[in-house]
């Protein structure tokens, strides 16, 4: 199947390769000004589905108030509000939602989700760019109070914790000179074509003992090997900013339902607590037993369940992702199914055939 796919895509590309190679390097990052910062000087960011954080030990879950389903959709939501906060901010250039780790992207955020209630929120947020130099690594906590429900859609409770990270790392880029940004680029690209052909482009870089990496020169501007990384990496682009479109339409979707959940999430917890505090200090707790007390436990019980039960099969459908992407690519249409991280992966095996049709190499062993 793969063999038939490349073959078809090839057949279509080698017809427009000589335009391509003509115009690659207009565009490469190799050409971005070193005196101030322009367009070409932006960092793109590659926002990497979180961690659900979800305990191996299914005992905790319960105790800890972990629905494994809601927070493995979670995990996909969080990244997609704060790419919209990044966006929304102009200091940086596309910002994508990875489906899976992508080392060679300019600026790489990963996350975990610690702790995500409707009363609570806490991430433990890393970010570092392509040539391995950390710049964030930093939990965020953040509490909502009963002002802060219902959410207006759209609209966050934590807000101002995604706000922060985008904040945090808008500070380091600024310590950036325009050359360093465009040294990251640069890195970016030749550990995406190293990825690619690590025979030819490997000694391009070094790498210090402490896992940075360093350029050791650049490939000529009209080496039509770089020109073919180049549109790869372009086509590989071109179907995550087609998972970002779905990503967005599934956070769309659980938005409202998500944050009345989390409304409910929220005033359970306050309602614990402070029963816990009316117990330990052994204050009147009122009369056990009652038809009003009872009646109202059980509306919060049954509604807190009835929206529970809808955000499951909310987030069941996130986590699924089912729906096949149709991609066109020079001419060559076709579908890649099942979940969106396994279509990723087929997607990017694609693409390392037709470089490997295109340029004779062997795959690395």
């Amino acid at each position: 199947m793969y063999d038939q796919i490349a073959l078809v895509l090839f057949q279509a590309w080698r017809r427009s390769i000589l335009a391509v190679i003509a115009i690659g390097w207009c565009a490469s990052p190799l050409m971005a000004a070193d005196n101030g910062y322009n367009e070409q000087s932006l960092v793109d960011v590659g926002l990497v589905v979180f961690d659900p954080g979800i305990p191996v030990d299914q005992s905790t879950h319960s105790k800890r108030g972990i629905f494994p389903d809601i927070r493995e959709a979670e995990a996909k939501y969080m990244p997609v509000v704060l790419r919209q906060v990044f966006i929304e901010s102009g200091d940086w250039g596309v910002v994508r939602v990875l489906p899976e780790v992508l080392d060679s992207s300019e600026l790489l955020v990963t996350g975990t989700i610690l702790q995500s209630d409707g009363l609570r929120l806490q991430l433990r947020i890393n970010a570092r760019d392509a040539s391995g130099v950390e710049w964030l690594n930093q939990m965020y906590s953040g509490s909502t109070k009963s002002t802060d429900y219902p959410v207006s859609v759209p609209g966050d409770p934590y807000l101002e914790l995604y706000q922060q990270i985008a904040d945090d790392l808008a500070a380091v880029l600024r310590q950036k000179s325009a050359k360093q940004l465009a040294t990251i680029r640069d890195i970016a690209l030749m550990r995406y074509a190293v990825q690619l052909a690590p025979t030819v482009f490997g000694p391009y870089l070094t790498q210090t003992p402490e896992g940075e990496y360093m350029l050791a020169r650049f490939p000529a501007e009209d080496d039509p090997m770089m020109a073919r990384v180049i549109r790869i990496r372009n086509q590989e682009y071109l179907f995550i900013d087609t998972v970002d479109e779905q990503y967005e339409r599934l956070s769309e979707e659980m938005a409202s339902t998500y944050n009345l959940w989390r409304q409910y999430g929220a005033e359970q917890a306050i309602y614990q607590s402070e029963y816990e505090q009316r117990v330990a200090s052994r204050g009147p707790q009122g009369r056990r037993g009652s038809f009003a007390a009872l009646e109202r436990s059980y509306n919060t019980y049954k509604w807190s369940k009835i929206h529970e039960q809808d955000l499951v099969g909310l987030a069941l459908g996130f986590n699924n992702e089912v729906a096949p992407t149709v991609m066109d690519v020079s001419g060559a249409v076709f579908e890649l199914s099942g979940t969106l991280d396994s279509q990723y992966s087929e997607w990017r095996n694609i693409l390392q055939r037709i470089f490997r049709l295109e340029t004779g190499l062997v795959p690395a062993s």
